[in-house]
């Protein structure tokens, strides 16, 4: 289902990833305040050329979008290995609760595999009890909980 995003996707994943930015915006508006390009250009490109960046196609339609980064631990203390950190991941409203999700998710469970990645992580937000549930059955587990403090 997710094929390497190309520069004629851009105007789809864009306004997929406003909807992701507003509820983002919406959670915590504090942080974040909504805008017509919560993933710029400039940075599409770049993930583009460093294969990060995936499409989800239903019959040539694009329905849903991940972007990723790839990186090495290996401090001390640690064993090295390589993470793949889904870093956004989006389906179109209209298509949600239909197993494109699952399918993405299994997508880039393999892309990690293929690229030698020992561990599949990602964040979200406190707020969002149905991505939880959604990733949990995915077989994703809570790792870390991370806090914060508004000064």
């Amino acid at each position: 289902m997710l094929e390497l995003a190309t520069i004629a996707d851009w105007q789809e994943i864009k306004r997929l990833s406003v909807q992701i930015h507003d509820l983002h915006a919406a959670w915590r508006p504090d942080i974040y305040f909504s805008t017509e390009e919560p993933y710029p250009y400039d940075i599409f490109l770049e993930d583009i050329q460093k294969r990060l960046v995936y499409a989800a196609k239903l019959e040539g339609n694009i329905v849903g979008y991940v972007v990723l980064s790839i990186s090495k631990k290996d401090g001390a203390g640690t064993v090295a290995h390589k993470i793949m950190r889904l870093e956004s991941i989006c389906v179109d409203e209209p298509f949600r609760g239909h197993g494109i999700g699952k399918k993405m998710v299994t997508d880039v469970w393999a892309l990690a595999k293929a690229f030698r990645c020992s561990q599949l992580l990602l964040g979200v937000h406190a707020e969002n009890d149905s991505a939880i549930g959604f990733y949990q059955k995915c077989g994703f587990r809570i790792r870390t909980i991370n806090m914060d403090m508004n000064i």
